[in-house]
């Protein structure tokens, strides 16, 4: 099956998905990535913010636990024109308001923007991943272009709420790689992570 129809595949199975079932699925990938201990010894992470509407994993989890252990969080302020990421630092003061597309985001950006080479942890959105570490996502890009700005060994990982598929076909030259997936059920490592 191709990105495409994967993309609909999965969204749809999101979809389906009750509040309850997100909430507990939430709560098991976050049990299993707090097993990753390495993980937790950085300083500055970026983590995407869910949008409710289309059931994401529910990242405030990790995000009140990051800021709990004293950690620097970041979060994305998309830019839908040119398909660009700022990277904006994120507190408990931090006031967020939804984008006309549901995704929660500051309401005042430019005092708090970091440079993404800080990053050293980043969390991606996405649907699905296969048993290489490659992801769908939306489609647009945004993560596949941030990337290159952050350095070479940020670790990125990817979570979902299903078993990874065997392999996306349509795979691009550009299209970036996680380093670890999560499930509720599982933790999967590609390649050599360098911690």
């Amino acid at each position: 099956m191709n990105k495409k129809k994967l993309r609909k595949k999965y969204f749809f199975y999101r979809k389906t998905l009750s509040q309850k079932e997100v909430f507990e699925k939430s709560y098991e990938i976050f049990f299993h990535l707090k097993k990753i201990s390495f993980i937790w010894e950085k300083k500055y992470y970026h983590i995407f913010l869910p949008i409710r509407e289309y059931k994401e994993v529910d990242t405030f989890i990790i995000v009140n636990f990051l800021l709990k252990i004293g950690k620097y969080v970041t979060i994305p302020y998309s830019n839908f024109h040119i398909i660009s990421i700022d990277n904006c630092l994120f507190d408990k003061k931090t006031l967020l308001k939804k984008n006309k597309y549901g995704i929660f985001e500051p309401i005042s950006t430019h005092k708090y923007v970091v440079s993404p080479y800080f990053i050293e942890v980043m969390f991606i959105p996405l649907l699905i991943f296969d048993l290489r570490g490659y992801r769908i996502g939306y489609g647009k890009g945004f993560y596949d272009r941030f990337i290159p700005f952050c350095k070479k060994n940020v670790i990125k990982i990817g979570l979902s709420f299903f078993t990874p598929i065997k392999k996306i076909v349509d795979i691009h030259e550009n299209d970036l790689s996680l380093d670890i997936g999560i499930t509720p059920d599982n933790i999967f490592l590609f390649d050599d992570i360098k911690k």
